[in-house]
């Protein structure tokens, strides 16, 4: 019973990896939401688990969610990778040698998937 309970685990493992990988340089922005009134920002060349982007995301918790790490700025984001919400390491994003513009109260889409 317990060999049949290891091998259904190892698929699913295996399958996970195949389906969402932990980094891509083609990812790219795969979904929209619009949204009303939040903290958000406006990147250019961004990157995030390999892939660079551009466009509008909503951040976590307002302006606390820009820190500087290891000498470089990132950013806590809403974002999703391929479609899943990464319950271990929250969204940041890589803000280093990104143009990035504060939009305190903004009213519009943002991107919520990178895949």
């Amino acid at each position: 019973m317990k060999s049949i309970n290891l091998i259904k685990d190892l698929k699913m493992k295996n399958l996970s990896n195949k389906t969402i990988p932990h980094t891509s340089s083609k990812a790219q922005v795969s979904k929209l939401q619009r949204v009303q009134d939040v903290f958000a920002i406006e990147v250019k060349n961004a990157k995030y688990r390999g892939a660079t982007f551009s466009g509008i995301i909503e951040l976590v918790n307002g302006s606390d969610s820009i820190r500087k790490f290891k000498g470089a700025y990132r950013a806590n984001a809403k974002l999703a990778w391929f479609g899943q919400q990464l319950k271990k390491r929250n969204p940041f994003i890589n803000l280093a040698g990104a143009e990035v513009t504060l939009l305190p109260c903004y009213t519009g889409n943002v991107v919520t998937s990178l895949g």
